[in-house]
């Protein structure tokens, strides 16, 4: 066997092409001594076996035979003119880097002091001028085993760093949207606080919040099975969803079914998103929430600072079951300004001490029992939470919010990025919506939409949308429902008012609901009429813009806010047809 047979040896299928590539040349040995006849010797054994060898007579010459011959194996004689072998060693080290090039000294005779001085100077091993031919042949074929498992684990290395290069630059770019998902203009609100702190990069705890075009607050919190990329995977369809629907002011039972229905489609067996989501109209004092599968959300009382109320979970996770089988539907409480609202992921009342215990949610509720001011309770739970915990390392992904009930807070990013509408131009449009309608879904956002759509009054859609929304609801509440707007005075009487709004609209039988649309060019704008009618037996409304006039109590405020955004506010009929015309111009160009 000569070393040629011996230098493409069998290697893994897995290895580089460009290794096996390089394994099949021919080894390429320096042989450098000033004793021609021992060089001769040597240079006819490595010819005879396959090498390639190129000789050099002294130390300098070796040096410059192996920058311009880059050879695979170097034999060179510990005694040598100009520069000594063991200079020789150091300077191809040098040279060599991070390449594995074997140099073998050459002695006369076999010394311990030699070998000792050979490895001091960097070299491999040593042969004896008189070393027997099998032993010369036995060492170099073992220095060539070691270059190709060398070859090869650099090959693996380089592709290693390559393949690090790529994934670091993936999760730059998966950070970097993930950020934006999570980080939400809603998010700046000055009554929000949170800490999000995830055991990885990535994580499953989700945290969102968004206005509806009236000006409620949502807030979504949810948190995915397991940790890292592989949770945070859905966080993404879940943020476009929930943004754009509230947007578009969809309420939060249809955000919930349509968040459910995605994930329905979108994950694996075994993964679901535990969620909370919750709607807050502080300038009403209402709290209306959905809990499916994530810790109990608790208020805290301003003015008793205790804890007054709590929404427990009440639905399946997210992604679990059918959306026809899942309940989506909201509770809703009275709350009052300065209340604090919060919640958590499990990761708050799961997180362990040293010794193993867990916080628990008892622990957490004790901290609403101390009484503590309103303003200091979420830095008095993350104290107490990170004085449990101590130096145990962070086992699952924290999540938790505080909320203040605040009615001057509004969207902070109100008319931000709004598309200029497009130059007016005259259409109208209607709807009629049955009591079946009335009752299976909210119809605003979706007229909201066709208006967006037809004449792209972005930058209006707020005012558009509180107009269309409070002649919509009294249509509904006062013209097809009955209800008496005195129900909302006293304590406790907007919750008492929607209760019995719900129990009025699912005993309905009969009625409808007509809008119309229709828009006008006027000036540099546009004039946009919007007449909402329903079949109920109708009211005085002299007497109820009179109230309004007066702001008698906690009701007729919308009547004043039609009036303060629109041209003109005109009743006919039995006081059940309402028209208001809102004119409006490019509202950037006016700046």
């Amino acid at each position: 066997m000569n070393a040629r047979e011996l230098a493409p040896a069998p290697a893994s299928p897995s290895m580089p092409s460009n290794v096996l590539a390089h394994l099949n040349q021919r080894l390429k040995v320096l042989l450098a001594d000033h004793d021609v006849a021992s060089r001769d010797t040597l240079q006819s054994l490595l010819q005879q076996e396959g090498y390639e060898v190129v000789v050099a007579a002294d130390g300098a010459a070796a040096v410059s035979a192996y920058m311009r011959e880059h050879p695979d194996v170097v034999l060179v004689a510990a005694m040598l003119p100009e520069m000594d072998g063991y200079q020789v060693t150091e300077y191809i080290r040098a040279l060599s880097g991070d390449s594995f090039v074997p140099v073998l000294l050459l002695y006369p005779l076999p010394d311990e002091e030699a070998l000792n001085a050979c490895l001091a100077h960097g070299g491999n091993d040593f042969l004896t001028k008189s070393s027997p031919p099998a032993l010369i042949k036995a060492k170099l074929e073992s220095f060539a085993q070691m270059r190709r498992l060398y070859h090869a684990v650099r090959s693996q290395r380089d592709e290693l760093a390559q393949h690090n290069r790529w994934l670091k630059r993936e999760y730059e770019i998966a950070e970097g949207v993930f950020a934006k998902v999570m980080h939400s203009s809603g998010l700046q609100a000055p009554n929000l606080k949170y800490l999000v702190s995830p055991q990885a990069i990535f994580n499953g705890d989700l945290l969102l919040a968004a206005y509806r075009p009236s000006g409620e607050m949502h807030l979504l919190m949810g948190d995915f099975t397991g940790h890292g990329l592989s949770a945070a995977i859905g966080t993404i369809p879940v943020a476009d969803i929930f943004n754009g629907m509230t947007a578009k002011g969809f309420p939060i039972p249809e955000i919930v079914a349509e968040i459910n229905q995605k994930l329905q489609r979108i994950l694996p067996r075994g993964v679901f998103f535990a969620a909370a989501l919750l709607e807050l109209d502080a300038k009403n004092h209402k709290l209306s929430a959905w809990v499916g599968g994530v810790p109990d959300i608790l208020i805290y009382g301003a003015q008793s600072k205790s804890l007054t109320g709590r929404f427990a979970s009440k639905s399946f996770p997210l992604g679990v079951i059918e959306t026809d089988q899942l309940d989506c539907q909201v509770e809703s409480m009275e709350v009052q300004t300065g209340d604090r609202i919060f919640l958590c992921t499990d990761g708050v009342s799961e997180a362990r001490n040293p010794q193993g215990a867990m916080f628990s949610q008892a622990r957490l509720e004790q901290c609403f029992a101390r009484g503590h001011e309103p303003a200091a309770l979420f830095e008095h739970i993350l104290m107490e939470l990170d004085q449990f915990r101590g130096t145990q390392q962070q086992s699952d992904d924290v999540t938790l919010i505080e909320v203040t009930v605040d009615p001057s807070v509004g969207n902070p990013q109100a008319a931000a990025g709004a598309l200029a509408p497009r130059p007016a131009s005259a259409w109208s449009a209607s709807f009629e919506f049955g009591c079946d309608s009335l009752k299976g879904y909210d119809p605003l956002p979706v007229m909201m939409q066709v208006l967006l759509e037809t004449q792209r009054l972005h930058q209006h859609k707020q005012r558009i949308y509180m107009v269309l929304a409070e002649l919509f609801l009294n249509a509904l509440e006062h013209g097809l429902l009955r209800l008496d707007s005195a129900l909302k005075e006293g304590a406790g009487g907007f919750g008492a008012y929607y209760k019995e709004k719900e129990l009025r609209l699912s005993q309905l039988k009969q009625g409808a609901i007509k809008v119309q649309f229709q828009h006008t060019v006027k000036g540099s704008g546009g004039q946009l009429t919007i007449r909402v009618e329903d079949s109920g037996p109708g009211f005085d409304f002299e007497q109820r813009l009179q109230q309004a006039g007066g702001q008698q109590g906690a009701h007729g405020r919308g009547l004043l806010l039609i009036h303060s955004l629109c041209e003109s506010l005109t009743y006919s009929g039995a006081g059940n047809i309402a028209e208001a015309r809102y004119v409006w111009a490019d509202i950037r160009s006016e700046g």
